[in-house]
Order: C-alpha cells, then sequence, then structure tokens
C-alpha cells in the first residue's frame, strides 16, 4: 500500500508568560505517527544586567527540564532538552532546527524532535495512538535555570512571552505498526570522584541505541568519563570496553558530522559554547565590518574570540559586538553515542531477553587535585512491539 503522510499543527505558538512551567498537552491523534516536534520560541532582554557580570541568554536546550510523552504511569519518551538534540542528531545524522539568538531584543529558535521510528516515513516502528488510553506530551521549563529571567537574560512577560509549537508527522494510510523506538534516561547523576560508575541497563525489549552524555562548562568529555565498558553477566560478552578519548574518535566510523552555529553577543576573549563536544571544530566572523574576529579556541565545549576594531581596541563586557559561529561536531550537546549494528534493521539490534543483566560501567578519571567532573545521563533507545 502507498503511503499517504500529511504534517499536521497541533498548537501554534501557545503563549506562555511563566517562567517555570510543567504543562500537559493531550495527543488527539488516532492515525500513526513517525516524529512530534516542539518548537519553542523565546525573547533576548533588551537591556544590559547593569554589573560587570552581566549574562547572556544560554541555548535553549538547557533550560528544557524535560520533553515527556506519556500514557497514564507509562513513559514512551522522556528526555531533557540536550539530550533530545543530541538523539535526533544520532537518529537522522543532522541536527535540528535552530537560530540561538544572544542579541538584545533578538528571538531565539529551538526544535526538539521526537522519533518514533527509523526515519521521519517508517511505516513499520511507529507510534500509533490506538494502543494508548490516554497519550499525552509533559514538557517542563526553567528559563532561570542558568541565570535569573530579566536583564542580560531571557525576557518573558505578556508582551513577550515563552511561544510553544507542536507539530507531528502523521501517517493515514500505508503504517503496518510492529511498535515503536522507546528512548528515555535511564541515569543522571554527577560523579563525587573517580572511580566506576555502574548502571543496570534495562533488558526488557532490545536496545537500537545508548547515548551518555558528559557535561561541564569548558569541559572535556574524555576528562570527566575516562572509560565506557557495556557488560553482559559479569563479563560473560562485553560489546565494547573503550577509552573515553579513542571512543570518540571512533565515532567518525559510527555518525557523520553535523553542523552546529549560533548568533552570539560577544566581549574581547569571552568565552561561549558551540553545541558540541570536544574534538568539534568551527569558523567564526564579525557582525559588521567595524571589528575583526579570530578564533583562538574551540578545543574544549566552548570558543573564544580575539576581537578588535579599526581602532585596534579591544570590546567589553559592557560593549559586545555581534558574532557568528559555524562549528562541526560528532558529539553534539557532549554526547556519546554507540549503535548497535545497522540502525536500519531490527534483526542487528541488541537482543537482551536472554541476558541476565547489561551492565554499563562508566569509569570517572582522577584528574589529580580537586577535579571538576561533569553532569552523567545515561540514554537508551529500545524497540518496544506492539
Amino acid at each position: 500500500m502507498a503511503m499517504k503522510i500529511r504534517d499536521a499543527e497541533l498548537d501554534h505558538q501557545h503563549h506562555f508568560a511563566q517562567n517555570a512551567l510543567t504543562w500537559t498537552f493531550p495527543i488527539n491523534i488516532v492515525d500513526p505517527i513517525t516524529e512530534l516536534k516542539v518548537h519553542f520560541r523565546t525573547y533576548c532582554h533588551t537591556t544590559k544586567g547593569g554589573d560587570a557580570n552581566w549574562f547572556f541568554p544560554p541555548p535553549m536546550p538547557y533550560v528544557i527540564e524535560e520533553i515527556a510523552i506519556i500514557d497514564g504511569s507509562e513513559v514512551i519518551y522522556a528526555l531533557n532538552g540536550a539530550c533530545a538534540v543530541a538523539m535526533s542528531t544520532f537518529d537522522l545524522e543532522y541536527m535540528p532546527f535552530a537560530h540561538h539568538q544572544e542579541f538584545p531584543g533578538a528571538t531565539t529558535h529551538w526544535c526538539f524532535p521526537i522519533h518514533f521510528g527509523r526515519s521521519l516515513v517508517d511505516p513499520e516502528w511507529i507510534l500509533d495512538p490506538r494502543k494508548f488510553r490516554n497519550l499525552q506530551m509533559r514538557i517542563t521549563w526553567d528559563l532561570a535555570a542558568i541565570h535569573p529571567v530579566g536583564a542580560g537574560g531571557f525576557i518573558n512577560d505578556e508582551d513577550h512571552p515563552l511561544q510553544i509549537s507542536i507539530w507531528a508527522k502523521i501517517m493515514e494510510e500505508g503504517a503496518t505498526p510492529r511498535g515503536y523506538l522507546m528512548t528515555k534516561e535511564v541515569k543522571e547523576y554527577t560523579p563525587t570522584g573517580p572511580g566506576d560508575e555502574v548502571t543496570y541497563l534495562p533488558t526488557d525489549f532490545p536496545h537500537r541505541k545508548l547515548m551518555v552524555r558528559s557535561y561541564g562548562l569548558c569541559g572535556r568529555m574524555g576528562e570527566s568519563v575516562e572509560k565506557l565498558k557495556l557488560s553482559q553477566d559479569q563479563d560473560k560478552w562485553i560489546p565494547f570496553d573503550i577509552h573515553g578519548d579513542d571512543f570518540i574518535r571512533l565515532m567518525k566510523n559510527w555518525f557523520e558530522e553535523v553542523a552546529t552555529h549560533g548568533a552570539h553577543y560577544m566581549a574581547h576573549a569571552e568565552c561561549r559554547e558551540h553545541t558540541g563536544g570536544w574534538l568539534g571544530q568551527g569558523v567564526i566572523c564579525p557582525g559588521t565590518m567595524d571589528n575583526f574576529v579570530t578564533l583562538f579556541n574551540w578545543s574544549t565545549n566552548c570558543f573564544c574570540a580575539y576581537i578588535t576594531d579599526t581602532a585596534d581596541a579591544h570590546p567589553d563586557h559592557d560593549n559586545r559586538i555581534e558574532v557568528y559561529s559555524y562549528g562541526k561536531t560528532r558529539t553534539p550537546f557532549d554526547c556519546f553515542c554507540y549503535p548497535f549494528g545497522d540502525q536500519s534493521d531490527p534483526a542487528d539490534w541488541l537482543e537482551v531477553g536472554a541476558m541476565g543483566n547489561l551492565r554499563l560501567i562508566l569509569t570517572h578519571a582522577d584528574g589529580g587535585g580537586t577535579p571538576t567532573y561533569g553532569l552523567t545521563q545515561i540514554v537508551t533507545q529500545q524497540a518496544h512491539p506492539y
């Protein structure tokens, strides 16, 4: 049967004046869904912070605490903003639409796609709402999670509200649902010191992907996660046992490089994130003809800029200028990712039903002195049959 697909807008620019909220949205659709997409739009404040330490609006994924698809107590999908963007990138091998802005008065846009199949037109692995009783989307955000709402950060009021749109890719004809991809966070923690952290992964359904995020501002992923090991039944079988630095390099064989970009508001030698992990690469350019900008650091998940104007003066924090960045990364939002076999062939995915246990062992390095350990999140993507 030929496929008949439509893209539907379920909600358009729903306005929220709340800085922090958990919002539940009913998914009133009867036809199978290959993708749901949540679009956030918010505003940068128009004035400076009034002191020497005023900040700038962070990338939106850092203030999205959770996007979840639920049916009562059953969780079908649940990730925070950064992991949602990263998993979508690993699924489709390109970054979702984003227009990160820091300029006073500008708007910032970020899309968070939720995939239920191997592609956007997968007729077999697809979310079938008829299999559920009360399908809902639950979104939790806090615009002040990084910096207080107001001068130097986001603005959010009745005239400039946070706006959320929700879109769905629906297959009206041609779907033969056999199951859906269930993607959710298994664990989140911040290491308190060096050593092994053991996490028992679920053994109910086959695994398609395993993702580990190791995030710290201006951090190197391999500094915090020194080694990644997956072990079945006390080392009866070990799918991988690889140092973090090598894991990042091996990802070149598993995933394509993807583009990151941003519109920044920067002072001389100031630091910004490029939403990619360690071993990325990038270029920057000024937004005006009156300034010269060169890149002098892109080695971690951040970059710095050397900025001078035509009078050979450096802009300070109260006289920031527009700077545009473009980068390439295989580790979006500081995420390691391991694909189990051919991602298009369910027969290749990791069968776990006969396993007694499946352990992920992350070795956190001893950095000497008082090392800073990054926030660590563990995410599984499993094939859930109907």
